[in-house]
């Protein structure tokens, strides 16, 4: 872990990496080596507990759990290994998968924007009826139409004049939507402030400059309080810088000089501003029900000049890529032998140890042990294992989320550049721990009832011939 940590995986591109596939397995590993350790003086305290208690098969079968069969001194290692290193494989490999998963919605929505955009042909406008139909779509939780224009300039920098992107938005919505993307966070109070910090008075007077967001490329050459935009049409404002954001959803990359204005006072000077190009919205629209209200509301035009983009299809089209796709399967391949393994320990350990068991439960069952209570200390006795197991490997995941995931770089899984570092994530390693656990149960629970009352009639059988 110490090796991995220091010197981070080996960069896409470079092939296998031993030291990163071997760190979860010995990571397991360890973990079942010291789990063997503890396991017995685990259940052997709850055996020295159900022993204060009335009844006698609990106290059976965990002492029977705790010293193991056969003559053994201990429990049988290989289940116990064999489930934890199911187990932890099975956790960490989903953590990743998951992992990947979020990274691509999250790059798929800096591409779009959001969840949904609807982009209107250079020097055009949206219907309004369109995007009023697709905001009323169900699954739409923020909208907003937004007008830009990628041929502005501002004039008064320590350049002279700087090319940048004019946004006119609404800034409550904007705003949601720049939070719910990631890109260019902001309070939209700002927007109601003029220039100076104080309230705006009179928003789109001619002697108010109109409050303005700044990218923070454009806010380095930017040194004066007031300066004059000029609009790709002919048209000026002026405007008064009153915060900075780091890009917008509305544009790819955070490297361009940028511009975010109140659609309020813009439109009451520049009208047109009022009717957006573009329409950005976040929640689980549907594609294709969203393409045919497009189609509904288009102009006799037709639909087909609007371009569609979501963020479901943009991560299909990332995860696209053949060699993700097999390492998907190979996982879940490889966690479905790592379990059929682990059931199979399992299996063997409680077929190896049912002539005993078989014995001890027919002497009981003449002492008047009901078949019941037989089938509970069956239980008793196979049970404590694997639950330790499946507890120990989830935690030994966890770990090893915690130990290895600050090195890990999944951009080649992803299939975009995204930043080093794998988060934990309860649920896919509790989905592996709880999952191995219940088919574990499901076998032991098979086992008992096939096998388990064939056994003793047998036994009683033989002791009627002795």
């Amino acid at each position: 872990m110490i090796e991995v940590r220091s010197r981070g995986v080996a960069p896409a591109g470079e092939g296998l990496d031993p030291l990163l596939v071997a760190a979860p397995l010995l990571l397991a590993l360890c973990g079942g080596l010291v789990l063997a350790r503890l396991q017995p003086v685990l259940v052997g305290a709850l055996a020295r507990m159900a022993g204060r208690r009335p009844g006698l098969v609990g106290f059976l079968g965990l002492a029977r759990a705790a010293r193991g069969t056969g003559g053994r001194a201990r429990p049988s290692v290989l289940p116990l290994i064999a489930l934890l290193l199911a187990v932890t494989t099975g956790g960490f490999g989903s953590t990743v998968l998951d992992a990947v998963d979020a990274g691509r919605l999250r790059v798929a929505r800096l591409t779009v924007g959001g969840d949904v955009q609807i982009s209107a042909p250079y020097g055009t406008a949206l219907p309004p009826a369109m995007t009023q139909a697709a905001a009323a779509l169900p699954g739409v939780r923020t909208s907003v139409g937004v007008w830009t224009d990628d041929q502005a300039f501002v004039f008064g920098t320590d350049q002279g004049s700087t090319q940048v992107t004019v946004i006119v938005a609404e800034p409550a919505a904007y705003a949601e939507l720049a939070r719910t993307v990631g890109r260019g966070p902001f309070d939209p109070a700002l927007l109601s402030r003029s220039a100076s910090g104080a309230a705006a008075g009179a928003p789109g007077s001619a002697d108010a400059p109109l409050p303005a967001l700044f990218s923070s490329s454009l806010a380095k050459v930017a040194t004066n309080g007031t300066y004059r935009l000029s609009l790709s049409g002919g048209d000026e404002l002026r405007i008064g810088s009153v915060g900075v954001v780091e890009g917008t959803p509305a544009k790819g990359g955070t490297d361009g000089a940028l511009v975010v204005l109140p659609a309020g006072p813009t439109t009451a000077l520049v009208p047109r501003t009022g009717k957006p190009d573009r329409w950005f919205a976040t929640g689980g629209v549907d594609g294709a029900r969203l393409r045919e209200t497009i189609r509904a509301t288009a102009p006799a035009a037709g639909a087909g000049q609007f371009t569609v983009r979501t963020s479901a299809a943009t991560a299909a089209e990332l995860g696209s890529d053949p060699l993700q796709r097999s390492a998907g399967r190979l996982f879940w391949a490889s966690v479905a032998g790592a379990a059929g393994f682990a059931l199979l320990a399992v299996l063997l350990t409680l077929v190896r140890a049912a002539p005993e068991r078989a014995a001890l439960l027919a002497r009981l069952r003449t002492m008047g042990l009901r078949p019941r209570d037989g089938f509970r200390l069956i239980l008793t006795e196979a049970l404590p294992q694997a639950l330790a197991a499946t507890l120990g490997g989830a935690l030994v995941a966890a770990a090893a989320v915690a130990l290895l995931g600050p090195a890990m770089d999944l951009s080649a899984l992803v299939g975009s550049t995204v930043p080093t570092g794998l988060r934990l994530a309860a649920l896919p390693v509790l989905a592996q721990a709880l999952g191995l656990a219940v088919l574990v149960t499901l076998a032991v629970l098979a086992e008992a009832a096939i096998s388990g009352r064939r056994q003793i009639t047998t036994e009683l059988r033989a002791g009627d011939q002795r």
